[in-house]
């Protein structure tokens, strides 16, 4: 089935349930309907609300409203038109909505939504680096999740997910879940963890300050995720708010200033000193706008890469460091990843990157570790949540160091395909197993 004809079939559905209910009781009130959960502030959660947004709007949306938001390519297989015809008939009249579920990552989530009228629908949303939706599927709202009742039921349900996964439960020094933990798997975001390290070490030595304050250059400029990338050239920054800005909402202009100004070969040493079992796969260590230049950009810049020795590879990107970034965010879609573009290391490896930052003993690094602590997930009665989890074209990653007064624990789950889809599809119970594990730890 086309997307058109699956998006209009969903739609339909939803519809039908929405008039059914037309001749039920008068609709409670938004607070007493459902208990609503926040949107985080990452790049798709901000998407998600815009969306549920024009959803609630005095006015039905236009057409030209939905198509400055709709990657090409969705449109041409569902038009702007389509989905403002859609959306104005048969979802908006069911408002107001409240989201009462989120799971997501840096770009792509799935909200469960109740609206005033019939059941509640499931509302799963994909973006590129523009921001642009490449996915928009409203459904009726999936079975609840069924919590696994051991580690045991957790790790035979990772299995059972699409693509390649591995997993790591530690309770303490004593491993709960072992999937292919020694496995080198692509990271996505969880790579900014090295630069954090590699931050807090700079500060320890004395080489760095957290207040010392960080410009932005014109060529300084990333892709999203994050929000730094919008704002003027000579915006000034201070340590701490960009590395809070890296792990707290995955901002990745943020994070290549940090880059920048540590140089790659401190982040490099960071890799080293966390025990990673092979740091040269890091090396040279590369900033996400030289990640989005060499797996979207100029193909002749990919084979410079695949010929050149570590030298050589400095050497390119550094030039790719002097120009503003030449690569459009639409470009950004098919996964990169399984021609070497992104970062690597195991699920054992990010236990290790985990530990070594709690050892710092800096609280700068704890609290920013701790602000958010897991984009919408249940989290148990955890006191402590560290965390940081990241997504890119058919990659989702999550890791958790969690502490009490009986210890620590480490969840790390690691999901990749060349398959895009399928990652995005699995992604929900991805993130209901995370939470699983981190109860079942406990």
């Amino acid at each position: 089935m086309t997307l058109a004809r699956r998006f209009a079939a969903a739609l339909s559905v939803l519809a039908v349930a929405a008039l059914a209910a037309c001749t039920s009781a008068a609709p409670e009130s938004r607070a007493s309907r459902a208990a609503s959960v926040d949107i985080p502030s990452t790049a798709v959660g901000e998407r998600m609300t815009w969306v549920l947004d024009q959803l609630e709007a005095e006015e039905d949306a236009t057409p030209g409203t939905w198509a400055r938001v709709l990657h090409e390519d969705f449109q041409k297989q569902v038009s702007a038109e389509q989905v403002a015809e859609l959306l104005n008939r048969q979802i908006r009249p069911a408002a107001p909505f409240t989201v009462t579920a989120y799971q997501g990552t840096d770009t792509q989530a799935l909200a469960t939504v109740a609206g005033s009228l019939g059941d509640p629908f499931d509302l799963t949303l994909s973006i590129d680096a523009d921001d642009r939706i490449t996915g928009m599927i409203f459904g009726p709202a999936a079975t609840p999740w069924e919590p696994s009742t051991s580690l045991d039921q957790v790790e035979e349900r990772l299995r059972a997910l699409p693509g390649d996964v591995s997993a790591l439960v530690l309770r303490g020094d004593h491993e709960m879940l072992d999937i292919d933990s020694a496995r080198s798997a692509p990271l996505a975001s969880v790579f900014k963890l090295y630069v954090l390290l590699a931050v807090a070490d700079a500060v320890a030595s004395g080489d760095l300050s957290w207040d010392e304050v960080l410009v932005l250059g014109d060529a300084d400029r990333s892709l999203p995720s994050g929000e730094l990338q919008d704002e003027p050239t000579g915006t000034e920054v201070t340590v701490r708010e960009a590395a809070s800005a890296m792990i707290r909402i995955s901002d990745n202009t943020a994070t290549d200033l940090l880059i920048g100004r540590l140089g790659r070969e401190r982040v490099e040493a960071a890799v080293a000193r966390s025990g990673h079992a092979d740091p040269a796969v890091l090396v040279p260590f590369v900033s996400t706008k030289e990640l989005f230049t060499l797996g979207w950009g100029d193909p002749a810049l990919r084979e410079e890469w695949a010929a050149a020795d570590v030298a050589g590879k400095r050497a390119l990107l550094d030039r790719i460091d002097a120009a503003p970034l030449a690569v459009d965010g639409a470009a950004v879609v098919a996964p990169a990843w399984e021609d070497g573009f992104d970062w690597f290391a195991s699920a054992a490896d990010v236990a290790g990157v985990h530990r070594t930052l709690q050892q710092t003993g800096d609280a700068e690094v704890l609290g920013i570790l701790s602000e958010n602590p897991g984009q919408g997930l249940d989290v148990g009665t955890w006191p402590y949540v560290a965390f940081k989890g990241g997504s890119s074209r058919g990659v989702v990653t999550g890791s958790w160091f969690v502490r009490d007064d009986d210890g620590e624990a480490i969840v790390v789950l690691m999901m990749s395909s060349t398959d895009a889809a399928v990652v995005t599809g699995a992604t929900r119970d991805f993130f209901h197993l995370a939470e699983d594990a981190l109860r079942l730890a406990h």
